[in-house]
């Protein structure tokens, strides 16, 4: 039996070239809970079972880590296990993303882990391969490989990954930089075999039946024997006949992981093709032109179609798993992120630092988020939510919806004379290029009456901290269109002054002397006390909430309140104010009115996409 990993549909049919759907995988779902590992399971086909949302609801979650977080999430029951470059390993809560444990293997992890039988296998930067016990993080055992090979050309780049391991009955399979394959017993860490390529092993093994698939930084493609590890076959790609010195970079290294589905291997390498092998005979079926670009992704396959991305060419594509020939390619930045393919949609890391969702069938983009960096990791959907890394230190947890949200930025020229934030254009073109619709005054006023009317889920992010007339009622400030937007279950996320608390005339800029400050405008507006609220700048600390919420450690920012009950205090400043807050009003957790930190439209982007289920 091949086993597979939670959420994985049917892998032990995938592995053994059973065509299933999606549909029909539910029962060995279940069998097979206890196993799980980067692209879903052993044969790698990346195929992920997931609820049927299409749309993103938000930010269930951020964990920051102290290094980059090229691994990829692998997901168990509730615990999500992933590496960074800052040596750890780390067990997260799946809903709440706070540490369960954190194992310190002082060296980078650059491999996704694999889990089964109640341990945790991965791989380090330095090649030692590591088993912890997954409820706890001790170390079971240490498995060391031998001394790093010299590249062929010896000026590679992106040497990112590490191979993956793995787990299947009870082995673990993975490659290393010393150009082997081992098996190890996934007990007591102790070989069973290793096979020798001709160069350096990051790309991650596929495993079926009888086979182990895997290529290596020579050009090649090998197929061994599962049980003893003897060569049943080696296929050459292109890269082996290229000089990787006449181009400037690597054409040769196979750094893509296979995927074995139907008796096929499908794989892409840096010579710029994807190829689909024979996995009996080792003999070439079609192979696909990237037109040079790396193919660093490894491809999902399910229900006959190749899901892969490309390198400097920038696009993920469907491809006709029989024949080749491509049924659809949507643009994107560069891909090393493999996709990942659930019923109905494909998912996809780039890098400008966004996930990337896709439509399956027509591979249209439905939306995007965007990390602080760029995504090298792979997405992992489970459920309800898709968790992915990136090279800011972040691992991310993303939550779907059937039902979309608004987004929205108010932005007018008109206004911007009036506005305290430091740097409103480009805090307006910021949320912009994130889909969110940039509204004008006349907008913003008919997107507050249409939110109140109908009550769907938004987001309206000031740019410009300043409430136009749609906005507000000078006359009663508890009966503002804003205010009846917050009340129907609305959120607004609020960099600057607190609103009507000391406004700036929009001709001149002029807020007037401290006399025009009207603390009671603002209290009676978002019914919070604002008496306290003064312009002096104080250092200010997130709390674990405003950490939860994506703001920075530390800033500096006026205008505090008093810390009243009704509020979650995301940061307290030195005088024991709070700086940042927020205030649920008829909705659920994360929406409501958020006061923000205005210097970091990271920290704004965040607060904004902050919308997670319990």
């Amino acid at each position: 039996m091949i086993a597979g990993a939670l959420d994985a549909p049917c892998p032990r049919a995938l592995a053994l070239g059973v065509v299933v759907s999606l549909s029909a995988c539910t029962d060995s779902i279940a069998a097979q809970s206890d196993v799980a590992m980067f692209r879903g399971n052993a044969a790698h086909s990346g195929v992920y079972s997931a609820s049927p949302g299409q749309s993103l609801a938000g930010l269930q979650w951020r964990f920051m880590t102290d290094g980059d977080v090229v691994s990829s999430p692998t997901v168990l029951d509730q615990t999500v296990y992933v590496g960074s470059g800052d040596g750890h390993l780390y067990a997260l809560d799946r809903a709440a993303g706070t540490r369960k444990w954190a194992f310190d293997a002082h060296n980078p992890i650059f491999s996704s882990p694999a889990v089964g039988g109640g341990a945790v296998y991965f791989g380090t930067r330095d090649g030692e391969l590591f088993a912890v016990d997954a409820a706890t993080g001790r170390q079971r055992w240490r498995f060391t490989t031998g001394r790093l090979m010299a590249w062929p050309w010896g000026h590679e780049s992106g040497d990112v990954y590490t191979s993956s391991p793995a787990f299947d009955q009870g082995t673990v399979f993975f490659g290393a930089g010393d150009g082997r394959v081992y098996a190890v017993n996934a007990a007591t860490g102790k070989e069973k075999w290793h096979a020798q390529t001709e160069g350096r092993v990051r790309a991650s093994p596929a495993v079926d039946a009888s086979r182990v698939y895997v290529g290596s930084a020579d050009g090649r493609v090998y197929a061994l024997d599962r049980v003893t590890g003897a060569m049943k076959w080696k296929f050459e790609t292109e890269g082996v006949k290229l000089n990787s010195g006449d181009y400037g970079f690597d054409r040769r290294t196979v750094q893509a992981s296979p995927a074995v589905v139907n008796g096929t291997v499908f794989v892409g390498a840096r010579d710029g093709w994807i190829y689909a092998i024979d996995a009996e005979k080792g003999t070439e079926k079609w192979r696909f032109d990237h037109k040079v670009s790396w193919i660093n992704t490894s491809p999902a396959v399910v229900e006959g179609v190749v899901y892969a991305g490309s390198s400097d060419a920038q696009f993920v594509q469907a491809l006709d798993a029989a024949t080749g020939k491509e049924l659809w390619r949507t643009k994107t930045g560069v891909t090393w992120s493999s996709p990942a393919v659930t019923a109905s949609m494909v998912y996809s890391g780039d890098g400008a630092g966004r996930l990337n969702a896709f439509d399956r069938k027509s591979g249209q983009l439905l939306w995007s988020f965007r990390t602080a960096s760029t995504v090298y990791s792979s997405p992992t959907p489970s459920g309800n939510l898709v968790f992915v890394g990136s090279t800011d230190g972040g691992v991310y947890a993303l939550r779907l919806s059937p039902t979309p949200v608004h987004r929205a930025v108010f932005f007018d020229s008109t206004y911007l004379r009036s506005a305290s934030v430091p740097d409103p254009v480009l805090l307006s073109r910021y949320f912009g290029n994130r889909g969110y619709q940039v509204l004008d005054e006349k907008a913003l006023g008919e997107f507050l009456q249409a939110r109140i009317a109908d009550r769907e889920p938004s987001v309206l992010v000031f740019a410009v901290d300043h409430l136009p007339p749609p906005a507000v009622d000078t006359v009663a400030f508890e009966r503002s269109p804003l205010r009846r937007y917050l009340d129907a279950g609305g959120k607004v996320v609020w960099p600057g002054i607190p609103p009507v608390l000391f406004p700036r005339d929009p001709k001149t800029g002029n807020p007037g002397g401290l006399s025009a400050l009207k603390w009671g405008n603002a209290t009676k507006l978002l019914g919070v006390p604002h008496e306290a609220a003064m312009f002096d700048q104080r250092g200010v600390r997130a709390t674990d909430a405003g950490k939860q919420w994506g703001l920075q450690p530390r800033w500096r920012a006026g205008w505090s309140i008093e810390p009243d009950k009704s509020i979650t205090v995301l940061g307290l400043d030195e005088f024991g104010l709070a700086s940042a807050w927020a205030k649920r009003y008829g909705g659920p957790e994360g929406t409501g009115f958020v006061r923000v930190p205005a210097d970091d439209p990271m920290t704004v982007y965040l607060a904004a996409e902050y919308r997670p289920g319990r």
